[in-house]
């Protein structure tokens, strides 16, 4: 049996068609667990309908909102398959073969887990889709796994760092024994980072079976991000040099800058205070000692000459904000495209 476990806040909009989008699976031997987290909208209502008419749903109601991780940590401990997978309650499944293909992969090959591949849908008729994609499919055994793929979470783009999309074994979970982080954001890379240690094998399937949507929280500024990847940052060096991993140092580093970067990029876009403001939070952070961090990049050929790094490692805030504006400006058509496009086809 599969288990499948949701973790509901607030998307009483999406959950019926994620919930549908699972119980019309050709693999049928499936439980579905919605956690509803203290929703304050209709998500509990929409859960329990869903509960009353097909007996393989089961909702759990946290009167106090827990956060994502320990909602889903509750639905696991809940949960009596064999394999186990995360859905997000505001996507959904493509297709009805998607818990079929993997199901029969996972027990073909025996792997710790097997990946589909996902699409973001970025507008509300599910018509703008962008399909990811990874340079690697098939099964992946250690030590190959380890020695070429777990650079991906620590910087390097080549695995998902995702929970959904993921067939797992229950066996897998409960070895490992991932505890919740307490991260606001940045949760599912720290699961597969303390999950990956205890794993034999993967498979990835080139086949897109899970729709990812794009917004909420994706589409503002958040202002846990930043300190949650820092200390991620933390987390992450501090493991690297635990298992003697030294082909993630540069790219945390690069990483490191990346965040900065970003979240200044993010105020301005969403208004989050004006120049003084946005100046004064760069000045502030240039204080922090973990930005030395980006200047001990050895392997990367003319990374420190990048002007944002010479300006960090000057502390020069008025220059990094210039360059952080000037890429703003660079992007701001790109956007303004998609959220017309976005716009009109809400009204189609």
């Amino acid at each position: 049996m599969i288990s499948l476990i949701l973790a509901a806040y607030n998307t009483g909009l999406y959950l019926e068609q994620c919930l549908r989008s699972i119980l019309k699976q050709t693999y049928s031997d499936i439980e579905v667990i919605v956690v509803n987290d203290a929703s304050t909208d209709d998500t509990l209502t929409v859960g329990r309908s869903f509960e009353q008419s097909d007996k393989r749903v089961k909702v759990i109601n946290l009167i106090v909102n827990k956060g994502v991780e320990k909602a889903r940590m509750i639905g696991l401990e809940e949960s009596k398959g064999e394999y186990v997978m995360f859905v997000d309650s505001d996507d959904w499944l493509c297709g009805n073969d998607t818990l079929q293909v993997m199901y029969d992969k996972i027990v073909e090959t025996d792997a710790d887990y097997v990946e589909v591949m996902s699409q973001r849908v970025m507008d509300s008729w599910g018509l703008i889709r962008t399909k990811s994609s990874c340079p690697v499919y098939g099964l992946i055994k250690q030590p190959e796994l380890f020695n070429d793929y777990y650079v991906s979470f620590f910087g390097k783009n080549i695995l998902s760092v995702t929970m959904w999309g993921k067939l797992y074994k229950r066996s897998l979970l409960e070895k490992a024994n991932v505890q919740p982080s307490g991260l606001k954001m940045g949760e599912d890379l720290y699961f597969n980072l303390m999950l990956f240690p205890h794993l034999n094998s993967i498979y990835i399937l080139d086949k897109i079976g899970y729709n990812y949507r794009f917004g909420g929280i994706t589409t503002r500024y958040n202002p846990t991000l930043l300190d949650d990847l820092k200390k991620l940052f933390v987390i992450k060096d501090e493991l690297s040099r635990k298992q003697h991993y030294d082909l993630a140092f540069d790219y945390l580093r690069i990483e490191l800058k990346n965040v900065l970067r970003s979240d200044i990029c993010q105020r301005i876009i969403f208004n989050f205070g004006d120049k003084e403001d946005i100046l004064f939070k760069i000045k502030d952070e240039l204080r922090d000692p973990i930005y030395q961090e980006v200047q001990k990049v050895r392997n990367t050929e003319g990374f420190l000459d990048d002007p944002f790094v010479k300006a960090m490692a000057e502390k020069d805030a008025e220059a990094i904000y210039n360059l952080c504006e000037a890429l703003v400006k660079q992007q701001r058509w790109q956007r303004m495209k998609k959220k017309i496009v976005s716009y009109l086809l809400g009204y189609v």
